[in-house]
């Protein structure tokens, strides 16, 4: 069924407009979009070919008519041209309530815009579907910024701090609409673009509140997709950057690398170095000692940067274990404390074996080892949790990673070994060998050359140590049979390239001025 709908516009005082073209709007559900010229709107309603729109100021005059279809609504759309100062008319239109799609024609309002502003009427009157007719007298129009007809979903930047509570509020949110005065607005969390992290929010009535925890270190920002939507079902969408805003957070663990010292050690030796576990990336921070639960012993240690030091020389025998506790501070002032044991290690044992005066017979180990020229002492570090060895000088040692490498100096000397035990600490211990002049040639007294590899010549046992030296060999009669300065064990009974006839010889060996000669006798047998 139809019904008559009569809208009378009364006179209306307005400022004259700078150029032509106005907008004359009747209806609450706007959604119009604002073009060149003037234009008309009678938003709800279906209008029918038999709409009539007069104006008691002839001027004001319809060029243009258009349909359009906005949100759920139909839409006929006039331009007028060459508006006045003032004027009054009468608009006439048949509508049905099913082309409404259920929604009711309240509250209408006139708007005009002219070249730099909207202007909207002030008062408000209504005009209900199946109404017959309604009349608007003496409207006073007031100036607006603008005329939205579709709500606008508006927010600015926001940001909230990272761990923050579950529920707190990120921003509000506001819905705009030039529409009848109190418009309600539902506000909702959508998919599309920008929705990837909507999950991590919630929307109660119009605040965005956080869902989850938001950690900066995790992630630095957040895309959320909004929606406003107005009493008539229409609707605007944005995306929204939410940024996490860094804040200084405690340490969370303090390590240090050893906390372990050999004694006997030096003032101010590195006891271990310290590091910290900080959330806040690039964060810096400083250390001391505090009192406090553990901190027993903190006097016999200092911090220097990130280094535990020694205040004091440490003896195994009189303390093994020391207890501080130890802080460290980031530079926005939290701070984390942990305490630590400190172990001193007992300093290892190093001793050499030597050999009895003029003679091969090993002599017992000790801490002051003697060998004779030639000889080889067998050195040994001893000591617990050891896992490493280092020893120097390495010219006449059998190895420099073993626990127990062989020593054969030619001269008196000091060898070093550096050890490192399980917790990371080092320390050096030496050993000198004191090697004596003996000139202790001990030769084999057999001689058989006939290829066999035994006693194939005749040998002086450590003779390489003395090689300034000369051997004469003699027979029965005192006849020199062999000589040789230098000689180096290589001799096979030969006189003139000819076998010597088995018998017994005597060798001489002499060196230096001041040494007496080695002598003995020697068998050869063919």
């Amino acid at each position: 069924m139809k019904y008559l709908f009569i809208l009378c516009l009364a006179v209306i005082s307005l400022q004259a407009f700078s150029q032509t073209g106005s907008l004359i709007h009747v209806g609450s559900a706007e959604g119009m979009t604002i073009s060149t010229g003037g234009i008309f709107h009678a938003d709800g309603m279906t209008i029918t070919p038999t709409e009539d729109f007069t104006l008691s100021n002839t001027t004001l005059s319809r060029v243009s008519v258009s349909t359009a279809k906005l949100a759920n609504q139909a839409s006929r759309v006039y331009q007028f041209s060459n508006p006045s100062s003032s004027f009054s008319g009468s608009l006439n239109m048949n509508y049905s309530d099913s082309e409404l799609n259920g929604l009711s024609e309240q509250n209408l309002q006139l708007f005009i815009f002219d070249a730099s502003s909207w202007h909207r009427q002030l008062t408000q009157n209504d005009v209900s579907n199946n109404i017959l007719s309604s009349n608007a007298f003496k409207l006073s129009l007031s100036e607006i910024t603008a005329a939205v007809f579709f709500p606008n979903l508006i927010f600015t930047t926001s940001s909230i701090a990272e761990n923050s509570p579950l529920g707190s509020k990120v921003i509000d949110l506001i819905g705009t609409d030039e529409n009848v005065t109190g418009e309600q607005f539902t506000y909702s969390l959508v998919s599309g673009t920008g929705a990837t992290d909507n999950a991590s929010f919630k929307i109660t009535g119009s605040e965005l509140q956080t869902n989850t925890a938001l950690n900066f270190e995790t992630k630095k920002t957040y895309s959320v997709r909004l929606r406003v939507t107005d009493a008539y079902g229409r609707f605007d969408e944005k995306s929204l950057s939410v940024a996490i805003a860094d804040l200084n957070e405690s340490p969370t663990a303090l390590a240090i690398s050893k906390s372990n010292l050999y004694e006997s050690n030096t003032i101010n030796e590195v006891v271990g170095l310290l590091s910290t576990t900080d959330q806040d990336a690039g964060d810096s921070h400083t250390y001391s000692l505090v009192s406090g639960s553990g901190s027993t012993d903190n006097a016999a240690f200092n911090v220097s940067g990130n280094q535990i030091r020694a205040s004091r020389v440490f003896s195994f025998s009189n303390k093994s274990t020391y207890s501080i506790r130890v802080r460290t501070t980031d530079k926005g002032g939290l701070s984390f404390e942990e305490v630590y044991t400190v172990s001193i290690s007992q300093l290892p044992t190093l001793t050499g074996t030597g050999n009895d005066f003029g003679t091969k017979i090993q002599a017992t180990a000790s801490t002051t080892p003697k060998i004779s020229k030639g000889y080889t002492s067998n050195l040994n570090v001893s000591g617990s949790d050891i896992v490493s060895y280092n020893w120097n000088p390495s010219s006449s040692l059998s190895s420099t990673t073993t626990y127990n490498p062989g020593a054969t100096p030619n001269q008196t000397e000091t060898f070093s070994v550096t050890v490192t035990n399980r917790f990371g600490s080092s320390t050096t211990v030496s050993i000198t060998v004191e090697v004596m002049e003996v000139w202790n040639l001990i030769a084999n007294n057999i001689l058989t050359p006939n290829g066999d590899g035994e006693n194939d010549k005749f040998v002086a046992e450590n003779l390489s140590s003395y090689p300034n030296n000369q051997l004469i060999i003699l027979d029965r009669s005192s006849r020199v049979v062999y000589r040789k300065t230098g000689y180096a064990n290589d001799w096979t009974g030969l006189f003139n390239g000819s076998p010597l006839p088995t018998d017994t010889y005597y060798y001489i060996f002499t060196f230096d001025s001041h040494v007496a000669p080695i002598k003995g006798f020697i068998t050869i047998i063919n």
